[in-house]
């Protein structure tokens, strides 16, 4: 089992090693050397297989773990959405690793704190993602199922979603305006709980939402789907929390968000008051964000349209607060009959990207 002092000294060399190092066979043996300490928490890591990806030890001992589900249509097929392609993990940084527990659930560990870095991150979770807040069912964020110590490096275990809302459309699914929309509803649902908390996410973008199974209404032959997946939000590193004690004209940031593991700033897109110089709301950068990932979907519905052009209003002053748009956009959609929304989107060709369902955690 690895001492502490073997394995990289911080976040950002965790996250990305340089130069050899930045090998794949050494980023695999940093959490090989840690397989005995997990297996004492009683987890098994995924297997890997090549690139970024590893699978899962068996389909035979797998248990339900509540957030990853494949439609039925897919299930037991070889197409995205399958099954077999919910037992596949894609981590995007050395940071995260699949794992299953000793009863058959599937979770992502990751490094959340090494030494004095993370700790806010840390805390954040704790007082967010576990605890009676984590039980508000307008609480999106995604559950904290439990915290590791190694030394002075805290891993956080969270249950494995199924995919990120960014493969949810404008892939392979074949989503209806009615299930992007719920999805939105619920992103939204989540960014408005956050902030009434004084929380900003500042990394806001639908990759960071994760979907319990992709719905496809267009495939089914009923006019609504008898039931809809949960969207939670994801990865809180660069977040924001603001305290009670904090008056509102102080809840402001100055330029690119950046911390944590990041190398640097971000270097996401930004509304133009990020790189102004000067203060400006996070909170309306959050709602910037979001709208700007859902710039490749289109409902052909001018009030729902008119939520999503309103969210990324380049004026922050003028931008909807995430309230306001999640209260718009529900009252558009409960005056039109559910039916009426399955229909297929308009989506921008020049923005699609290869089909993948392989997460995002």
């Amino acid at each position: 089992m690895a001492a502490a002092s073997q394995l990289p000294p911080d976040l950002k060399t965790w996250r990305g090693p340089s130069g050899e190092e930045r090998d794949r066979k050494f980023m695999e043996a940093i959490w090989k050397d840690l397989n005995g300490f997990l297996a004492e928490s009683g987890y098994t890591l995924w297997e890997y297989e090549y690139l970024f990806l590893t699978t899962a030890p068996s389909r035979a001992g797998v248990v339900p773990n509540g957030y990853m589900y494949s439609n039925p249509l897919r299930a037991f097929t070889d197409d995205p959405g399958s099954i077999t392609e919910l037992l596949v993990y894609e981590y995007r940084n050395a940071l995260t690793r699949a794992a299953r527990a000793s009863d058959g659930r599937d979770v992502v560990i990751r490094v959340l704190a090494i030494g004095g870095e993370g700790r806010e991150h840390v805390k954040l979770l704790q007082t967010f993602a576990q605890g009676e807040y984590s039980l508000m069912s307008s609480n999106h964020m995604l559950p904290l199922l439990g915290l590791m110590d190694l030394g002075d490096i805290t891993f956080g275990v969270f249950p494995k979603v199924a995919c990120s809302c960014l493969d949810a459309y404008n892939s392979f699914a074949e989503a209806s305006v009615g299930d992007i929309v719920d999805m939105l509803a619920q992103c939204l649902e989540g960014l408005v709980f956050l902030h009434h908390f004084g929380i900003a996410h500042r990394d806001a973008f639908k990759d960071n939402f994760l979907i319990q199974w992709i719905p496809e209404s267009l495939r089914f032959e009923y006019d609504t789907p008898p039931s809809r997946p949960r969207v939670y939000v994801n990865d809180f590193e660069i977040a924001i929390h603001f305290t009670k004690d904090v008056p509102q004209e102080k809840r402001v940031c100055i330029g690119r968000p950046s911390g944590g593991s990041l190398p640097g700033p971000s270097g996401r897109p930004m509304p133009p008051e990020v790189d102004s110089g000067r203060p400006y709301d996070p909170f309306k950068l959050d709602v910037w964000q979001l709208g700007t990932s859902f710039n490749d979907f289109k409902s052909t519905i001018p009030e729902i349209d008119a939520v999503l052009t309103s969210m990324v209003d380049p004026d922050p002053t003028t931008r909807p607060t995430a309230y306001q748009a999640m209260k718009t956009l529900l009252n558009v959609v409960a005056s039109i009959p559910p039916k009426d929304l399955v229909f297929p989107p308009e989506l921008v060709s020049d923005r699609r990207r290869p089909a993948a369902v392989v997460g995002y955690q």
